[in-house]
């Protein structure tokens, strides 16, 4: 006990006595210090712990423990933890990209409607796009017949043509790739053509040589432009916002509608203009589905025929091309009649398996009406497919059933 609390040190009153000895009298300050002392010294703080199995107070901390490996945790915890920090890596990188391509197509578009501005040919600005359902929900199954469900109006009348009048020089000052100007009238199909020395720059390029998940419409790099093609072959993206080729994917019968061929008998059609060639009008005669993977079947080489070594190789090239068309039309060909063939992405049995929308036509002849009597077009439901194609529909292909009177060369 401190000397100072002996009871020697209090009157008969309890009151400390007056100190005597020259010694100087506690304060209440050093007796509560005192006091302070008789508890024992004070202990360290304690990190501050949860209520529940002793857990960090701390939000942030305990968020980190409870997601992040920890040296204590089981195996099994430590593999939970790791797979979910996977997860959220899978996640963040598939946001971005999203992002990503939400962007591209919007500075896309952007860069769309600048190119038509400088080339002469504006877009028009009040197109509202929408994907048909049969290209966001395709279905294994070809339709047997066509007006299965109640019939609806369809306005049938064909799309006016005007001569496209391009400013190439100002577009081959920008980028000397430029080939072509191709429109399909009443649809986003209005765009620069592009050629490099192969045909994967400018799937992912835009015109200005940027990186662009939209890419650009291109020519093959077999294709010479100096008016000895016998067939231009066009790629692009079938893009969900309707830019590029996306319209081109809608030539593709639509047979949950009275009238499969609505868009063809609208857009029978294209144009295509050249810096030497003028405006020239191309006569839509074929469509067809095509498989670009070796394991799931037949691979049709459509890629590399820029050029017919004789009428034999064309006759022949052309009723492959028909027997495989969705849908026949009044077009007649000859040998000697140039072609134009245009390639999109499209995904009838799934996103996984990889097959191309070709759509060719015919170059308008010297002297010969753009007319097309649309009404004489009709749906095949006999095109010939691939394996894996006849697997998902159990079928197979029955045999040619195109009218090759068409074909006047053979």
């Amino acid at each position: 006990m401190p000397s100072y609390l002996d009871d020697n040190n209090f009157d008969e009153n309890g009151n400390l006595k007056k100190n005597t000895s020259g010694n100087k009298t506690p304060s209440k300050k050093d007796i509560a210090l005192d006091k302070f002392d008789m508890a024992g010294t004070a202990a360290p703080k304690k990190k501050k712990t949860d209520k529940i199995n002793g857990r960090p107070k701390n939000r942030f901390v305990r968020f980190a423990t409870a997601v992040f490996p920890q040296a204590d945790d089981s195996g099994s915890e430590k593999f939970r933890k790791a797979f979910l920090l996977m997860a959220v890596a899978v996640l963040i990188g598939a946001l971005l990209f999203l992002g990503w391509q939400i962007f591209s197509m919007a500075k896309g578009g952007e860069l769309n409607n600048q190119l038509a501005e400088i080339a002469g040919s504006p877009i028009d600005q009040n197109q509202n796009y929408v994907q048909p359902d049969r290209l966001a929900n395709p279905d294994y199954n070809i339709a047997s017949g066509a007006g299965t469900e109640e019939p609806e109006y369809i306005d049938l009348t064909p799309v006016v043509n005007e001569p496209l009048n391009i400013n190439f020089d100002k577009l081959k000052a920008i980028n000397p790739d430029t080939r072509a100007w191709i429109k399909i009238t009443g649809t986003m199909v209005n765009n620069v053509v592009v050629q490099s020395t192969n045909n994967d720059y400018y799937l992912s390029h835009d015109f200005n040589g940027n990186p662009s998940i939209s890419g650009t419409v291109f020519s093959s790099y077999l294709n010479t432009w100096d008016g000895n093609d016998d067939n231009k072959i066009l790629f692009g993206h079938n893009m969900q916002n309707g830019e590029f080729f996306a319209y081109v994917a809608h030539y593709l019968p639509d047979d949950k509608s009275s009238e499969p061929l609505a868009f063809y008998k609208v857009h029978p059609t294209v144009m295509l203009a050249t810096p030497d060639g003028g405006s020239a009008t191309y006569k839509v005669f074929a469509g067809m589905v095509c498989n670009t993977q070796e394991e799931y079947g037949e691979v049709f080489d459509y890629i590399t025929k820029t050029h017919f070594v004789d009428a034999d190789d064309f006759n022949n090239y052309i009723i492959e091309v028909m027997d495989r068309s969705w849908f026949f039309t009044d077009v007649d060909l000859k040998y000697g009649d140039e072609l134009l063939t245009l390639s999109t992405c499209t995904f009838p049995l799934g996103r996984q398996i990889e097959t191309r929308w070709v759509v060719l036509a015919r170059r308008v002849r010297p002297g010969e009406s753009e007319y097309v009597d649309t009404s004489k077009a009709y749906r095949n439901y006999q095109a010939k497919l691939f394996d894996y194609y006849y697997k998902q529909i159990h079928g197979s292909w029955s045999g040619s059933v195109w009218d090759r009177s068409k074909l006047l060369s053979y």
